[in-house]
C-alpha cells in the first residue's frame, strides 16, 4: 500500500532559495513545479521552465532553488508498505530527471485533492489517499507516454471537453458535426478527427450514445409515452427513435422500460 509522508499544494518560497539533501530522502519525493527554477541532474547545474515535473528516487541526492523570489511548487513525499514493485508499472516516468507534462494543471489537481485528503480527520483516509497518490502516478505515466499528434492537439482538449459536457447536458440539442467544429472555430474534417482522438468514437456516434443515455433513465425512471420521450430526447419521430435504440441496445424501448429496474425510488 502506497502511503503518504507529507505533502503540500501551491508552495510559495518569498525569497531566492536553495534546497538540497546531500543524503537523499527515504522517501519517494514529487515535485510539479510552477515556476523556473534550477536542478542539479548529475552533478550539473541545469534550468528549466515552468510547469515541470520531476520524481526523485529514494536515497537519491537532491539539490534544486530558484535565484529569484517566489519559487513556487507541489510537493509529495510517499513511500510504500511492504512491496514496492508498484513504482516499476511507471514506466514512462522517468527517475530523477525533469520533464514536461502535457497537462499540468490535472496533475496539480490531484495534489490539491490529496492535500486536502492528507489534513482529513476521516478513518478511510489512508485508503483515500492511497487511491489518489496511484491515479496521480498513473496518470503522470500517461501524460508522458503521449505520442506527438497527442502534444499537438493537446491545446484543443479543454474546449472539446467542455463541448462534450454540454452535448451530455442537452443531448436534445441539434447537434451536428459542421456546427460544433464552427464553435470551436475548426474546418468539420479537423474537428472530427480531433474528436475522435480525445474520445475513440465519432462526434455523430457521440449525440446516439448521449441521447440514448439520457433516454434509458427516463425509460427506467418515468410514465413519458414513447412517442412523447423520442422528441424529448432530440429525435424528429418516434420510429426512427425506436429502431436507433433497438440497433444500439439490442431491444425496443418498451421491452428495456418493461425488463428496467428504477435508478431512483
Amino acid at each position: 500500500m502506497l502511503y503518504i509522508t507529507s505533502c503540500g499544494h501551491d508552495s510559495h518560497h518569498p525569497k531566492a532559495c536553495d534546497i538540497e539533501h546531500s543524503e537523499g530522502l527515504p522517501d519517494y519525493l514529487l515535485l510539479l513545479v510552477k515556476t523556473d527554477a534550477w536542478f542539479c541532474i548529475e552533478k550539473k547545474r541545469c534550468f528549466t521552465q515552468p510547469n515541470m515535473a520531476i520524481l526523485f528516487d529514494r536515497h537519491t541526492y537532491i539539490h534544486y532553488g530558484r535565484n529569484v523570489s517566489n519559487y513556487n511548487d507541489d510537493w509529495i513525499h510517499f513511500n510504500f508498505t511492504g512491496d514496492d514493485r508498484f513504482i516499476e508499472q511507471l514506466s514512462g516516468i522517468p527517475l530523477n530527471t525533469p520533464v514536461y507534462p502535457l497537462d499540468f494543471r490535472r496533475l496539480s489537481q490531484y495534489v490539491q485533492m490529496i492535500t486536502l485528503e492528507f489534513r482529513s480527520p476521516s478513518p478511510h483516509s489512508a485508503f483515500i489517499l492511497d487511491s489518489l497518490m496511484k491515479s496521480l502516478l498513473f496518470s503522470f505515466d500517461a501524460e508522458l507516454t503521449k505520442s506527438a499528434e497527442d502534444v499537438q492537439a493537446h491545446k484543443h482538449y479543454a474546449k472539446f471537453s467542455r463541448l462534450r459536457t454540454q452535448l451530455y447536458n442537452s443531448p436534445s440539442d441539434p447537434w451536428s458535426a459542421q456546427d460544433a467544429a464552427a464553435l470551436l472555430h475548426l474546418s468539420t474534417s479537423y474537428f472530427q478527427h480531433l474528436y475522435r482522438h480525445f474520445f475513440g468514437c465519432a462526434f455523430q456516434q457521440d449525440v446516439i450514445h448521449a441521447r440514448l443515455e439520457q433516454a434509458k433513465l427516463y425509460l427506467s425512471n418515468s410514465t413519458m409515452s414513447i412517442r412523447n420521450l423520442a422528441e424529448f430526447c432530440g429525435y424528429e419521430n418516434e420510429l426512427h427513435f425506436m429502431r436507433q435504440f433497438k440497433k444500439e441496445e439490442g431491444v425496443t424501448p418498451s421491452q428495456f422500460r418493461k425488463n428496467s429496474v428504477p435508478l431512483c425510488p
